[in-house]
């Protein structure tokens, strides 16, 4: 099944979101971040793409609601970062505010990520407030084709490059460093 709006149908590939917490994660102290809230982080790093399902409802893609509208907005990361902190943060306030900061990381990363790419109507960063859509100046990001029958091909294949080269390599880069540089108190 392909979701797809009319002259676009393009982000960043969904098996990429999720790369940016796991990233991230080693950067928290251990005793913050329970692998439940990782888990978290990783789901709602891909959440935003959800408001895909418009497109079948007639939501068109520049709508506040439309694909990379309130769902990729800083509104919506904090919303949803504060949402599950209370449901999964059972610790004392600090760690509960570095558990939201991550989730709100988590789920920002991914306005961030379609930001960077090529194409589409950008991210309405500041919605539901207004809709105007942004793109980052630099933008190295191929986009990725929506839905499975057009990632599996010669252009999905050229975005997962563009994305192991901007995405992958530096995130792996990010999580070494977290791992190999603890930091006091971190276990």
């Amino acid at each position: 099944m392909e979701f797809r709006a009319p002259g676009s149908g393009k982000m960043c590939s969904l098996i990429t979101h999720p790369v940016i917490p796991v990233a991230i994660s080693p950067l928290f102290p251990r005793q913050s971040l329970s692998p439940a809230v990782v888990i978290a982080g990783v789901i709602s790093s891909v959440i935003p793409d959800f408001d895909v399902i418009g497109f079948r409802l007639g939501i068109s893609y520049g709508e506040t609601l439309g694909h990379r509208g309130v769902t990729h907005s800083i509104f919506f990361a904090a919303v949803l970062g504060a949402l599950l902190t209370y449901l999964l943060a059972e610790y004392s306030a600090r760690a509960q505010i570095l558990v939201f900061i991550f989730l709100f990381f988590s789920t920002l990363s991914h306005g961030i990520l379609d930001a960077l790419t090529n194409g589409g109507l950008g991210v309405a960063f500041f919605a539901p407030f207004q809709n105007e859509r942004y793109f980052f100046s630099w933008r190295p990001i191929q986009v990725s084709p929506i839905g499975l029958g057009s990632f599996f091909s010669e252009r999905g294949l050229l975005v997962l490059r563009t994305e192991l080269l901007w995405i992958w390599i530096p995130s792996a880069l990010i999580y070494a460093i977290g791992r190999l540089f603890k930091l006091p108190g971190r276990q």
